[in-house]
């Protein structure tokens, strides 16, 4: 666009430079012409009578006698107007050289010789102002730059718009290719085959939503058949620590332990089975009610954390049931939750409210995660759900998928995840909801 308002901006310059030197020139030879014909006027109306110069009165030689002057051979003023001395001065010069022109300020003079047939017998100079000439050309000018001004900025409105206007849709058209990049890649445009610029980026779009498509649905497939593959190892392993546990073992930490790691399985079998159910569609079919959602996962948190240090698991708040499987969003906030107790000092809070779709947002359950912890820094927001990545605070031996995954889950049923930056750790999950009734 700017591009487009230089050239313009240029050509009208150009334009303008043209104009003024045109005027000029016309100014100035209509001055030279009026100068030449006062100049032949004047000398018309000289006689000689006995032997001296002698200006014929005639109407109007008023005006005549005061812009020249007559010049006898001895270069004396016979007719002189009363000007000061630098212009008498300078048509003194004049008729002694013989035709020619001069400049004094903004008044031009001209010497013409008074010929009696073939012999000289005086000079005339005659004077012109140019200030007429001047102030008429800067006036025409400051016109035609105001002009320009006024070309230029409408010129640049007028682009502005066109260029806005014909970028609209592919600013849409962009826009909602994302939006269907992360929640729904099985959109299409369908406009066809390419007839122009507009049908040409839609059917690069759909080109590329359909890669993703595939993409995705082969990254579902491998996750499905790897989630099958662990379902019966986890079986045999949790059916024999089970069995173990039932005997009457010595030591009671053992005891324990085994006890653990039924429960480790249990939930690691529940991560597995969410895994196989999500592919299927049934991820939105449920109604979750984050409330008991967060309540469940807060006591299995803390429970699992009950010989660490003490901390405090509040869940406030309340929101309409939201659009997912309970189990999958339970999947979506354990690992948030987790993590938000192996970083806090001493409380971590649950809040649930709904996002206001007056304000722009959308209809959807917010549940934000917060701790006292030292929080994200702002170059972690968008780092920590790259998979395998760990934050400058990290501690234990986690993997860093925790938060990829949660977010992965909880984008597949129309929600996401965010992260706020410090202070405090803040992590906020939206939920997909029922519109009002």
């Amino acid at each position: 666009m700017w591009l487009t308002v230089a050239v313009i901006t240029t050509s009208v310059a150009l334009l303008t430079v043209a104009f003024w030197l045109l005027l000029r020139g016309w100014l100035r030879h209509d001055a030279d012409a009026l100068l030449a014909s006062r100049a032949r006027a004047a000398s018309a109306l000289v006689t000689v009578d006995a032997g001296r110069l002698v200006l014929e009165e005639t109407p109007g030689d008023e005006a005549i006698e005061q812009e020249m002057w007559l010049f006898d051979l001895k270069t004396s003023p016979v007719v002189h107007p009363p000007v000061d001395r630098s212009l008498a001065s300078a048509a003194a010069t004049l008729a002694s050289a013989g035709p020619a022109t001069r400049m004094v300020g903004q008044v031009e003079l001209r010497s013409l010789p008074v010929l009696d047939g073939p012999r000289r017998i005086g000079t005339v100079v005659v004077a012109l102002s140019l200030a007429p000439y001047i102030h008429s050309e800067r006036l025409a000018v400051g016109a035609a730059v105001a002009l320009d001004v006024v070309i230029v900025a409408g010129a640049a409105v007028l682009v502005r718009r066109l260029v806005g206007s014909a970028l609209r849709p592919v600013a849409e058209m962009t826009a909602l290719a994302g939006d269907w990049g992360a929640h729904d890649p099985d959109q299409r445009f369908g406009l066809g085959p390419p007839r122009d610029e507009i049908t040409g980026l839609a059917a690069t779009l759909d080109g590329l939503l359909t890669r993703l498509a595939a993409s995705l649905r082969h990254e579902t497939l491998v996750t499905s058949q790897i989630a099958h593959e662990l379902k019966a190892p986890l079986a045999r392993m949790r059916a024999a620590a089970e069995a173990s546990a039932r005997y009457d073992i010595r030591p009671e930490p053992l005891r324990a332990a085994l006890e653990g790691v039924v429960g480790e399985v249990d939930q690691l079998a529940g991560v597995v089975e969410t895994l196989l159910k999500a592919p299927g569609g049934t991820a939105t079919t449920g109604r979750a009610d984050l409330v008991e959602v967060a309540e469940r996962v807060a006591f299995a948190a803390g429970a699992a954390a009950a010989g660490g240090p003490q901390t405090r698991m509040s869940v406030h708040g309340a929101a309409r049931p939201a659009l997912c499987d309970p189990d999958l969003a339970e999947r979506i906030l354990t690992p948030i939750v987790d993590n938000a107790l192996r970083h806090t000092r001493s409380a971590v809070t649950l809040q649930i409210d709904e996002v206001d779709p007056a304000a722009g947002g959308a209809n959807a359950a917010r549940l934000t995660i917060t701790d006292d912890g030292p929080g994200f820094t702002p170059d972690e927001v968008d780092a920590v759900f790259e998979p395998g990545y760990r934050g400058a605070a990290a501690t234990g031996d986690g993997a860093g998928l925790g938060l990829s995954l949660a977010r992965r889950l909880a984008r597949l049923v129309g929600g996401d995840v965010l992260v706020l930056p410090a202070p405090w750790g803040r992590v906020v999950v939206t939920f997909p909801m029922l519109p009002d009734a």
